[in-house]
């Protein structure tokens, strides 16, 4: 694990609503210059949704763009198609597992403003974590990818290439850091879902595992935040604004993550419509104060929570209007500085 002291810098989170990428990152440049992420813009393109947009190359994967619909077909072929990915999953090029432009606008669009850019600290990526891309995506009998252990192992392996591939080409532009988004770890303990925990740790530290720089997870619900805090990575993630109480139950764990050099990515500001249009600085800085009182409260240091802070929305903002996402990541700048004062 990597120590880092962000004290409070502000980035973001998947997606945004807009369709032109120049137009989406120019408004991430503006709000986080130090720490600018690329935006996913499913409203651009269905191969831009957080599933389709790492499946290409992917075994058994067959998408109907005109439908919006990807799926995994299993047929004759499938096993095939499993021997070509091994074997080129055995060269260790990330380059064969590139993520066009197609299915990325935002990523090319960030790589083309290089003199902003130079103002940045770090840079932030994501790709789509292999239990919620393996829970989502079914075949024909609807039974989910990662049910399949053959297809779970590519998929592991087919994310961990997109993943090194994103870092490689992010630090051609600066330092990286590498998001693995989980949103779908909410699930586990839900009687609907068959997740082992033990399997989840193993497929989510084989990504971090190969990566160099930075990482983190981002899961918007509430989860079994113990099982995540014992893994490797540098940065969690969390939906703040509606679930502080559920990490603070973890607080031993939290404190243990911290003294190690973690990071918590503080997901104060609402991706909802009309809550983003109901805040205002002043009221998510007392939600924050009131949030990480919740853990200062259990013996971790308010100090240590503030230097080892990252500011955020919620989740992405994909589904909200361009002027509700635009007035987010305001807030989510705007209250980072404040936090930073105190720092």
């Amino acid at each position: 694990m990597h120590t880092w002291t962000p004290h409070g810098l502000a980035t973001g989170i998947g997606s945004l609503p807009h369709t032109d990428a120049r137009a989406a990152v120019r408004v991430t440049l503006e709000n986080f210059s130090e720490l600018p992420y690329w935006p996913q813009l499913p409203k651009r393109d269905f191969r831009e949704n957080m599933y389709a947009q790492f499946s290409e190359g992917l075994v058994g994967i067959q998408m109907d763009l005109a439908h919006e619909w990807m799926g995994l077909v299993k047929d004759d072929t499938v096993m095939d198609q499993v021997e070509a990915f091994y074997a080129r999953y055995l060269e260790e090029n990330p380059d064969l597992f590139a993520v066009s432009e197609e299915y990325a606008a935002g990523l090319y669009a960030l790589r083309d403003e290089q003199a902003t850019l130079a103002r940045a600290r770090w840079i932030k990526g994501q790709v789509t974590g292999p239990i919620s891309f393996g829970l989502k995506v079914v075949d024909q009998t609807l039974k989910p990818m990662l049910y399949d252990d053959t297809l779970r192992d590519v998929l592991v392996k087919h994310i961990t290439r997109k993943a090194q591939w994103q870092e490689k080409f992010l630090s051609a532009l600066g330092t990286p850091i590498v998001f693995i988004d989980e949103p779908s770890l909410a699930l586990i303990g839900a009687s609907v879902v068959a997740l082992n925990r033990d399997e989840v740790v193993r497929d989510l530290e084989e990504i971090f595992s190969a990566l160099h720089c930075l990482t983190g997870t981002h899961c918007c619900g509430n989860t079994d935040w113990g099982m995540l805090l014992q893994t490797s990575v540098d940065i969690i993630s969390f939906d703040a604004y509606n679930y502080a109480e559920n990490l603070a139950l973890f607080a031993d764990d939290v404190k243990r993550f911290l003294e190690r050099g973690g990071v918590l990515a503080w997901g104060i500001v609402p991706t909802v419509e009309e809550q983003i249009a109901n805040e205002s600085v002043a009221s998510l800085e007392a939600r924050l104060d009131a949030a990480m009182q919740l853990l200062a409260r259990k013996g971790i240091d308010r100090a240590l929570l503030l230097e080892r802070a990252l500011i955020t929305p919620a989740c992405g903002l994909g589904t909200v209007s361009v002027a509700a996402a635009e007035r987010a990541l305001m807030l989510t700048r705007q209250l980072a500085e404040r936090v930073r004062e105190r720092v």
